[in-house]
């Protein structure tokens, strides 16, 4: 406010710097304040808004789940909330380790996640996960199954794929010149498209022999997670039906609107004030400015009757002077 009344006093006399040296700025542009004042509170409106993205984040990702990664939605929305100590309640992915199968088997069935590597022997591998999940003292057992058997399909899928390249790889390679690495590189990789296609049916015939009795039990364990899983969903329905629980979600629901009505209301509080001290200070410089005005106007005055009061006595002393010649 001071450096808008001085442009608007003096901007004339002053030497423009290289910013504005190009614009075409006169006093008048300055004849009202010219202050950027915020009329919201910035922290309340952009929780709100985070809030408002957040359902839509969940609202896109009940639609299209391929496209979204679920902990990491659920993770970001906590920390909106803030929610403390998220990564205790959901810690970060596990680096890929290199392990025996009986440590994969171990952390599986603590709900840890665990990693193929091309090298393994992928079928040595299988048989000791699907033995482990056989097993009514370890895998099938209800104390370990929840969290186990969703890791260890997940798992198995991995070797399965990658025996299945590393079969590809063998049969498309021996006694071959063909590197299915460089495929990318070729420039007319038609003859390696052959190969592959050679190879695949072969890759067929093996993995009706070699998952004879691997895919039994893979089906028996996704049935197992589908039984779990729709478990899970009827006790959420019947939470979700309990009057108690319905009462508590409805309140929660409840509380939320009426912070949102707050917030508004807060909003709408605060540019109102912030109107009134606009104005008021807007009043107070151009009562300011008609007091200095005036008193300009006073000094001119007195100055000038001082003046004609000089000139008048002046006048008289040269009447006198002349009258005593």
């Amino acid at each position: 406010m001071i450096l808008g009344r001085i442009n608007r006093w003096y901007l004339d006399d002053q030497a423009k710097g290289d910013v504005v040296a190009d614009l075409e700025i006169s006093r008048e542009d300055f004849n009202r304040n010219s202050d950027v004042i915020p009329v919201s509170d910035p922290h309340i409106f952009s929780e709100s808004q985070r809030m408002a993205q957040s359902q839509m984040v969940i609202s896109l990702m009940d639609k299209y789940p391929q496209l979204f990664d679920p902990p990491a939605v659920i993770q970001r929305i906590l920390k909106q909330a803030k929610i403390p100590n998220v990564n205790e309640l959901m810690p970060t992915a596990a680096k890929p380790i290199e392990a025996a199968a009986s440590d994969e088997n171990a952390a599986m069935a603590l709900g840890k996640p665990a990693f193929a590597y091309p090298r393994q022997d992928h079928l040595a591998h299988l048989q000791t996960h699907l033995d482990f999940a056989k097993d009514p003292m370890f895998g099938s057992n209800p104390l370990f199954a929840q969290k186990f058997i969703p890791q260890v399909i997940e798992h198995c899928k991995q070797h399965m794929m990658l025996w299945y390249t590393n079969q590809i790889n063998q049969y498309a390679t021996t006694g071959t010149s063909i590197k299915l690495n460089k495929y990318a590189e070729i420039d007319a990789p038609k003859e390696i498209d052959r190969t592959v296609a050679v190879a695949s049916q072969h890759v067929a015939m093996d993995s009706q022999q070699v998952f004879a009795q691997v895919m039994p039990i893979m089906q028996q364990l996704s049935q197992q997670l589908q039984q779990m899983t729709q478990a899970q969903a009827e006790m959420q329905k019947r939470l979700l039906a309990d009057p108690q629980a319905q009462a508590v979600l409805e309140s929660s629901l409840a509380e939320t609107q009426r912070r949102a009505a707050r917030d508004q209301a807060d909003i709408a509080l605060k540019k109102d004030e912030q109107k009134i001290d606009i104005a008021k200070n807007a009043e107070d410089n151009l009562t300011k400015e008609r007091i200095a005005t005036a008193k300009i106007s006073f000094d001119a005055d007195r100055l000038r009757k001082e003046q004609e009061d000089t000139a008048i006595s002046l006048q008289e002393a040269a009447q006198r002077t002349l009258g005593s010649l």
